[in-house]
């Protein structure tokens, strides 16, 4: 299974650079994985919470994926 690093600054947070290496069957599942883990203080925990924080995430210049091979 693929590993992906995946940043996200969030700026009005306390703890502003949030980082995590995670294995997933794809870039989805793994971008799911981070917004569980690391963006629920940021946005509400339904699938309208992760549309915004994908679209964020897309046109964001502080956030990245990469996928580790």
């Amino acid at each position: 299974m693929p590993k992906y690093s995946i940043a996200f600054v969030a700026l009005a947070a306390e703890k502003q650079l949030r980082h995590q290496i995670i294995e997933a069957a794809d870039r989805d599942a793994a971008l799911k994985e981070f917004f569980g883990k690391e963006a629920l203080d940021l946005y509400s925990d339904d699938d309208q919470g992760y549309h915004y924080f994908k679209e964020d995430f897309s046109d964001n210049a502080g956030a990245s994926i990469i996928e580790i091979r």
